[in-house]
């Protein structure tokens, strides 16, 4: 067995890991979720909650799951995702 292929997240709503946004490399979420943090502080000063930036492993997809993920794409995480784990707060 081989290691799982590793992306990276970061919360779309401060505060939640409901919606998530999601990079190729840790540089490109640390840079996403501080641009769209200085965004919702531009919009409202009153943002408290950071932004978490997520370490997400992959887990192998079969045929099936990519055919359920396109399908029904509220399945994406359950049949995508192996792991994910806080890496950093932006705030």
């Amino acid at each position: 067995m081989h290691d799982a292929e590793v992306i990276f997240a970061y919360q779309v709503v401060p505060g939640t890991d409901e919606i998530l946004a999601f990079t190729a490399s840790f540089g490109l979420a640390r840079q996403g979720a501080s641009q769209h943090f200085e965004e919702l502080k531009a919009m409202d000063a009153s943002v408290e909650a950071g932004i978490a930036i997520y370490k997400v492993g992959l887990k192998d997809a079969s045929l099936s799951d990519v055919v359920t993920v396109l399908n029904h794409a509220a399945d994406a995480r359950a049949r995508l995702i192996q792991t994910i784990e806080r890496v950093e707060l932006i705030s």
